[in-house]
């Protein structure tokens, strides 16, 4: 079953010099994996891995036929195999050359298939060589990370075998460097040559029977070095098997104040060493995304300059047009500006008549309030002859009625 995630991460190398042959497999190649790169002949095929390895984008496996023009499948491959001598390589061939098979082989190859390919037989071989090389990097890359481990600790930790009996098996380099023994002293080296004569018999017994039953024992022994003083080693023992016999190791730390900064400084080294392996782990897929991005950005940039010309051609249209109507605007501003001299003209005599008629309006209402007060003078004349009027008239009255009694009498 393909495992299309895995294939999908993958660029190869496809060298093929029939043009329909190639074109049908590519077809195919480019829909599972990340990148495939054609190449019509042994020469470019050469060029083109070249090319890959000096933009830092390694191709994981080449895919070729072995005749070809200029330059066949079989050279092409013994100069690959002078830049990368690891490169996963798969041949496809008409028929089966002995001579070719054999020199193939030296050269490392990996697969031979013969044409007509079947497709599906041939992708399951890419994912079978690619991911043996997949796990076979990751295991050298834990083995390198075991080794720095086991150096840091070789160079604080004292480890020691033992036998059955107790005798030394092997010493390493801290052991050494502690005890002040030489190499050659292995041989006459055993548990009790280097136990401190104070720890009880009965207590090393117990502790041998613990370690024996499988289970590990830890704790601060009182040790001696080969001058007869005094060390004290934190350690654990435990059992092992080895070679169908019992092997028992002991691993432990100085606790002297010089030895205990040491071993936590190399903690330090080995965490730090740890968080590295981390920060670089994040740092690749963040370097692959950002290549990912970088090439879907590269993709899409003749998109974006097609795109930017139409644009650039839609903005000269709508300047023309800008020109155009600002040009109409212009007409249409000096059209009103005549207009509005006149109308300022027409506004200025009607303003003008307007103040005239306001001043005749004032005028007539100066006019009129005279006449009012002089209609007020009047009024009250009026109204004084009227009462003088009717005080004669009264007069006249009671004069009338006097002449009359007058008359009566007489």
């Amino acid at each position: 079953m393909f495992n299309k995630d895995f294939l999908n991460k993958l660029t190869i190398l496809y060298v093929e010099d029939e043009d329909l042959a190639r074109e049908k497999l590519a077809k195919t190649l480019k829909k599972l994996f990340k990148k495939v790169i054609l190449a019509p002949n042994g020469l470019d095929g050469f060029i083109q891995f070249q090319k890959a390895q000096m933009n830092k984008e390694p191709i994981d496996l080449v895919l070729s036929d072995i005749n070809m023009p200029q330059m066949n499948g079989i050279e092409m491959l013994e100069n690959i195999r002078n830049i990368d001598e690891k490169v996963p390589f798969i041949y496809t061939t008409a028929r089966s050359e002995s001579e070719h098979l054999l020199r193939a082989i030296e050269l490392n190859v990996n697969h031979y298939i013969l044409k007509p390919v079947n497709t599906q037989d041939l992708i399951m071989r890419i994912q079978i060589v690619c991911e043996k090389k997949y796990f076979e990097n990751m295991l050298s890359l834990k083995q390198k990370e075991l080794e720095n481990y086991l150096e840091a600790i070789n160079h604080v930790a004292l480890v020691f075998k033992m036998d059955e009996e107790g005798k030394l098996t092997f010493a390493n380099k801290s052991f050494y460097e502690i005890t002040k023994y030489e190499e050659t002293d292995l041989e006459k080296l055993s548990f009790n040559t280097i136990i401190h004569p104070d720890i009880p018999p009965e207590f090393i017994d117990k502790a041998w029977e613990l370690i024996k039953g499988n289970k590990t024992w830890q704790g601060n022994t009182k040790f001696i070095d080969k001058d007869a003083e005094t060390f004290y080693i934190n350690n654990t023992t435990f059992k092992a098997d080895h070679d169908l016999k019992d092997e028992f190791i002991t691993i432990g730390f100085l606790t002297t104040q010089e030895n205990v900064e040491k071993r936590e400084f190399h903690k330090k080294v080995i965490k730090n060493i740890q968080e590295f392996n981390k920060k670089e782990s994040s740092y690749k897929r963040l370097i692959i995304e950002l290549n990912n991005k970088v090439k879907e950005y590269e993709g899409s940039v003749p998109n974006i300059k097609k795109e930017l010309e139409e644009e650039k051609s839609k903005s000269l249209n709508k300047e023309r047009q800008l020109n155009h109507y600002e040009m109409q605007m212009h007409n249409v501003e000096d059209k009103h500006q005549k207009t509005l001299i006149l109308k300022n003209k027409e506004f200025e005599e009607h303003l003008k008549m307007a103040r005239q008629v306001k001043q005749e309006k004032e005028n007539i209402s100066k006019e009129l309030r005279a006449l009012k007060e002089s209609m007020e003078v009047v009024k009250e004349q009026m109204e004084k002859l009227e009462e003088s009027n009717e005080r004669k008239t009264k007069r006249i009255l009671d004069l009338n009625e006097i002449i009359k009694d007058m008359e009566d009498k007489s």
